[in-house]
C-alpha cells in the first residue's frame, strides 16, 4: 500500500487509489475512494460511499460519509461535517463545525465556517461566505460576494468603499434567494436604509415568492 502512511488505516472496501495519499492518523473505510491527487489526514475520517478525488484535501477531525464528494481544490478541515449527497468542488473551503448535507453543492472559492449549516438542495459559490450560527437550506443559490454571519443575517454585499447588509427578524420561509453582489449598485442609495434595501432587492436580486409567507423585517 504505496499510499497509506505512518498510522493511517484502511479497511473494509474502501480504496485508495492514483497519486492519493492517507496519511496521519486518518480513517478510511465503508466503499469511500480516494484517487486521482486527493490527499486524507491528520484525523479525518471518510466512509461510506464518499469519493475524495482531484485536488480536494480532508484533515482535521472532518467527517465525510454517505455520498459525499469532495473534489476540485477544495479543502475541509478543523471538525467539519459533510455527508448525504453533497459535492464540494472548485477551491471551496469548509472548515469549523460546519456542516454541509443533503444535495448542497459549494464551489468556486465559497467558504462555509463556523456553526453554519447548508443543507436541501443550496448552491453556494463565488466568493460566497456563510458562517457563523447561519442556516442556509431549499432551493437557495447564494452567489457573488453574498455574506452570511449568522442566522439572523440576510446578506451584505460591497461595492467600493461602501457595505450594506440586510438583516431580518425570523426565517422568511417561502422563498428563493439569488445573490448576485457584484451587480448591485451604491448610487441607489438614499437616507432611508428601507428603502434602499427595497429598491435593492427589486432591481438587483432575484426574490421569488413561492408562497404566501409574512413579510420579513428589515433592519441594520
Amino acid at each position: 500500500m504505496p499510499n497509506i502512511f505512518e498510522g493511517a488505516h484502511l479497511s473494509d472496501n474502501a480504496k485508495v487509489m492514483g497519486n492519493a495519499m492517507v496519511f496521519g492518523n486518518c480513517r478510511i473505510f465503508g466503499n469511500a475512494r480516494i484517487y486521482g491527487d486527493a490527499q486524507i489526514y491528520e484525523d479525518a475520517k471518510v466512509s461510506g460511499n464518499a469519493l475524495i478525488y482531484a485536488d480536494g484535501r480532508v484533515y482535521g477531525t472532518s467527517r465525510i460519509y454517505g455520498e459525499a464528494q469532495v473534489a476540485g481544490q477544495s479543502r475541509v478541515y478543523g471538525d467539519a461535517r459533510i455527508f448525504g449527497s453533497s459535492f464540494i468542488h472548485g477551491q471551496a473551503q469548509i472548515q469549523g463545525t460546519a456542516q454541509v448535507s443533503g444535495s448542497a453543492q459549494i464551489f468556486g472559492a465559497a467558504q462555509i465556517l463556523g456553526d453554519a449549516s447548508v443543507t436541501g438542495n443550496a448552491r453556494i459559490y463565488g466568493n460566497a461566505r456563510i458562517s457563523g450560527d447561519s442556516r442556509v437550506y431549499g432551493d437557495v443559490q447564494i452567489r457573488g460576494f453574498a455574506l452570511i454571519e449568522s442566522s439572523q443575517h440576510w446578506f451584505s454585499f460591497t461595492q467600493g468603499n461602501e457595505t450594506m447588509s440586510v438583516y431580518r427578524s425570523s426565517c422568511p420561509e417561502g422563498f428563493e434567494i439569488n445573490i448576485e453582489g457584484q451587480e448591485a449598485s451604491i448610487d441607489l442609495l438614499d437616507e432611508d436604509l428601507g428603502r434602499f434595501v427595497q429598491k435593492t432587492i427589486e432591481s438587483n436580486f432575484d426574490l421569488l415568492q413561492k408562497k404566501v409567507a409574512n413579510s420579513s423585517s428589515l433592519r441594520r
